[in-house]
């Protein structure tokens, strides 16, 4: 196969590609925290630390920079495949709840080289997400018995070596996001409510990226990404139950235990608006590689939180039959700054194999830790291997058809327990979770 046949053969796999990851990004999503997600497996095994070496095609999603000194065409695919545990517990051994949905995660970056110097990309990854679903119920007056957000990230971005060894890059990022949100109202002695939210939006935002080579065993760089203003639209569904035994059967509900319901009414949805804007983000990176076989890798990112927002629906209409009335509770956000650090080490040309760590910050204090989104500050640990080297036809002979790497890692996120004060609500959170990346590239 000709060199000019496998790109023709890449363009047209490409999308195809595109579509399975935008696919999946959404499906079965479950995320501890809005931004756990790491988007390369090669970076996962650093521990998120790649913003200043950001040298394969992932560099889309950590420092598009990067991409101006790749050559050729380059396809990049990451899996994420994890299992997380939260626990909330009453005080002096009371009752205690877990949320503990798998996950599924994917992304995809597109490289192509089309002239020296200049590189345009695109790809796919869903950078803020986050779900809970807790069992048993908290009772019949719950302010969250489910809540789910899945954002999803498209990106398209020119790279440029201004001079040699320094590059610059400037992009735009198309912003998808779905929230559901079920929870219970409490009516009267005799009735509750299941109330279920479903909404959608979109929103536009900018990303900008610098890495500078200053000398072959050090390199910096840097990655800025704007606030994405979301607004939200969809419905709330609202379900009626009637107690046949108003007094038992309510204070059985409220100790959790199942309840003996009567007639239940029938759906009646209304028109529902709400917004949340994703933060402004800030890192900065630098790879030290003192000998050939060995590299250091550190990185800050600085995310502003502040300005996420509430978790707040209100009628689109006011007046509207139904009218449910405005319905949330607030998440009182500060901004956090990520530690992230990696090692890799190459014992041959062609392996690699990785260790990393990372700090997060909790964006919450204990008098607005909820169960919508607990936040915990976490220590996540990460171990990794890599090869990276000549792809030959499967028919036989020495056709080198590409450039291949393939890269593994695990992650293990140890969450450090927590007290909420929110009234009524007074629980202490615990939650641990372990991930697998895996992702495989191709040069051509």
């Amino acid at each position: 196969m000709s060199l000019s046949s496998r790109r023709i053969l890449c363009f047209k796999l490409g999308p195809a590609f595109l579509a399975v990851a935008v696919f999946l990004l959404p499906a079965g999503l479950a995320a501890q925290e809005f931004a756990f997600h790491e988007p390369g497996a090669r970076a996962a095994g650093l521990g998120g630390a790649f913003v200043g070496r950001a040298d394969d095609a992932s560099a889309l999603f950590y420092n598009p920079a990067g991409l101006a000194f790749l050559g050729g065409l380059r396809i990049k695919t990451n899996l994420n495949f994890g299992h997380r545990t939260l626990e909330a517990a009453w005080p002096e051994g009371g009752d205690s709840h877990r949320s503990n949905p798998n996950e599924i995660l994917a992304g995809l970056a597109l490289a192509w080289h089309p002239v020296k110097r200049v590189t345009i990309a695109s790809g796919a990854f869903s950078p803020y997400s986050y779900s809970s679903r807790w069992f048993p119920s908290f009772g019949v007056e719950s302010d969250c018995n489910q809540s789910s957000l899945k954002t999803t990230y498209l990106r398209s971005v020119l790279a440029v070596e201004v001079f040699k060894g320094f590059a610059v890059s400037g992009g735009v990022d198309v912003v998808t996001s779905k929230l559901e949100w079920k929870h219970n109202v409490l009516l009267g002695p005799g009735a509750f409510a299941d109330s279920r939210h479903n909404l959608q939006g979109h929103g536009l935002g900018f990303v900008a990226g610098a890495l500078w080579k200053i000398i072959p065993a050090l390199q910096v760089g840097a990655r800025f990404h704007r606030e994405v203003a979301v607004d939200f639209a969809g419905d709330t569904i609202r379900v009626e139950y009637f107690f046949s035994d108003p007094a038992g059967a309510l204070a059985a509900a409220n100790r959790g235990t199942p309840l003996a319901l009567g007639p239940v009414n029938y759906f009646v949805s209304q028109a529902v608006t709400g917004r949340l804007t994703f933060p402004r983000e800030m890192a900065f990176g630098a790879a030290f590689t003192p000998v050939s076989k060995l590299s250091l890798y550190v990185d800050a990112v600085r995310e502003r939180w502040r300005d996420l927002g509430d978790w707040i629906f209100e009628p689109a209409v006011a007046g509207s039959d139904p009218d449910y009335g405005t319905q949330g509770l607030p998440l009182v956000l500060g901004d956090t700054t990520s530690l992230k650090a990696g090692l890799e080490f190459r014992p041959a040309r062609y392996l690699a194999f990785r260790g990393g760590y990372t700090h997060l910050e909790s964006a919450v204090d204990a008098a607005h830790r909820t169960l919508v989104y607990p936040d915990l500050e976490r220590n996540v640990f990460a171990l990794g291997f890599g090869y990276e080297g000549p792809l030959f036809s499967v028919f036989g002979g020495d056709e080198r058809l590409s450039d291949l790497s393939f890269d593994i890692c695990v992650r293990y996120a140890a969450a450090v327990p927590a007290a909420s004060t929110y009234p009524g609500y007074e629980l202490t959170y615990k939650s641990g979770r372990v991930v697998l990346n895996v992702g495989v590239g191709l040069v051509f």
